[in-house]
């Protein structure tokens, strides 16, 4: 079957139309900016900073190193706050026993992970 080239041409382009494509193009690309962000919120908590590592000593961020120490713990069911050694604090923040009382983030992790008995 041979293709009309007179058929693609009759298509009208209105300013009617081209306003409700732009319209579509704007709102599509909103729902997709706003659900990149759906989640961003627990995200922030799991981030929080308990410390700077700016204003730690040496020996604070040595211990934090070898034991593998992370704010933000790749397995949600092993975190600080389900661990043995931490102490909750304030908000997102607690200490822990191994760190010798230094700040970590309740999210966070290390190699020494261990069970809490609560």
């Amino acid at each position: 079957m041979k293709h009309d080239r007179t058929d693609t041409m009759n298509t009208k382009l209105t300013r009617r139309s081209v306003i409700k494509r732009g319209i579509q193009v704007s709102l599509g690309g909103a729902l997709t900016f706003g659900l990149s962000s759906c989640g961003s919120e627990g995200e922030k908590a799991a981030q929080t900073v308990c410390s700077d590592p700016e204003t730690m000593s040496a020996s604070e961020a040595s211990m934090r190193s070898s034991l593998g120490y992370t704010p933000t713990s790749s397995d949600p069911a092993q975190n600080c706050a389900g661990c043995a050694y931490f102490k909750g604090g304030a908000g997102d923040c607690g200490t822990c026993d191994l760190l010798g009382g230094a700040q970590v983030n309740a999210m966070g992790r290390c190699n020494s992970w261990g069970a809490s008995g609560d």
